[in-house]
């Protein structure tokens, strides 16, 4: 019987994997022969690109090989606003980035905030300077008002919480597919952009799936890399070094590897994009892989509430 009901368990994975990926499990692999679009714009305004790696912690980001990144700017440790994706980016929306310790302009909200909102995610005058977007009074969040401010505005998600309503409904674009890899979405916000952005400055969001588990394992060994945060932790947690340094090691050097791939693909990223652009790069929560014996996210640990932070002008020009 428990025979039986294993061969049925591991039959009841593979169509899933099929609804999941349209029938073909190689999916994101189709994605990486796509290219992009450049993005001729006629408009001197400041353009903003927000790039978040869904569930990257910090010290993955730090102990990746980047070169692409670190020929911009410097990766700082931050603290996210919350321990999973939905009130994460609320807090995005709303203007709140993850918050650096360091007095780093537009890194630390407190020091010099980077986009600011009347009301709810309004800046102290003293935290405000010339490259700070100030946006009308909204009841809505920052993307409404870089509409109100005549942006266009188009992201692109594939963590799941981005198929519901409540986090894409402000955008003038937007596309959600959970199976895409980078590449897809690249060639996605750059066509939109070289259609919608020609006369006009645009702020484009991106949350990449990479990073998150099972970290790009889409073949037949995904299901090795994936976390399943309620059934797989005891309360209270208890850490076994055996799975620490085990199972823990092998998830936490397949996110580096991730954050590796998504390095690789921000060349080609910049490249269709203008010089008058300012990205944002971080992440929405991080990862626990075992220690002090929790695993996965939506949990209070600091593995998962330590994310990277990075914000850089594609000409290379200091914004600080």
């Amino acid at each position: 019987m428990l025979k039986l009901m294993a061969m049925l368990k591991k039959l009841l994975n593979k169509v899933k994997k099929k609804i999941r990926f349209g029938g073909d499990n190689n999916t994101y692999q189709q994605g990486i022969s796509k290219k992009g679009t450049k993005v001729n714009s006629s408009s001197d305004a400041l353009n903003y690109l927000w790039i978040v790696y869904d569930s990257c912690r910090y010290d993955t980001l730090a102990q990746a090989k980047t070169p692409v990144l670190d020929s911009y700017a410097k990766i700082y440790s931050a603290w996210a606003p919350a321990t999973y994706t939905l009130p994460s980016h609320t807090s995005f929306f709303a203007g709140i980035l993850p918050l650096v310790y360091e007095p780093v302009p537009y890194l630390n909200r407190f020091h010099t905030q980077l986009i600011t909102m009347k009301k709810a995610g309004e800046a102290r005058k003293e935290a405000i300077n010339d490259l700070t977007v100030v946006l009308p009074q909204s009841d809505k969040d920052i993307v409404h008002g870089f509409n109100e401010l005549g942006y266009y505005t188009v992201g692109s998600g594939a963590a799941s919480w981005f198929a519901k309503d409540v986090l894409v409904k402000n955008f003038q674009d937007f596309q959600f597919k959970r199976a895409q890899s980078f590449t897809e979405q690249i060639s996605f916000i750059t066509e939109k952009l070289s259609e919608n952005a020609t006369d006009k400055p645009f702020f484009a969001f991106m949350n990449l799936i990479e990073t998150h588990s099972p970290y790009m394992h889409y073949g037949d060994d995904r299901e090795e890399y994936g976390i399943k945060a309620r059934g797989e932790m005891n309360f209270p947690p208890k850490e076994n070094p055996e799975e620490v340094n085990g199972r823990g090691k092998k998830l936490h050097q397949a996110q580096i590897e991730a954050a590796e791939y998504c390095d690789s693909k921000l060349t080609d990223l910049f490249s269709y994009l203008p010089e008058n652009t300012l990205v944002i790069l971080t992440a929405d929560h991080g990862e626990a892989f075992g220690e002090d014996g929790f695993w996965g996210h939506g949990i209070y640990h600091p593995k998962v509430m330590n994310v990277p932070m990075s914000c850089f002008m594609l000409n290379r020009t200091s914004v600080f």
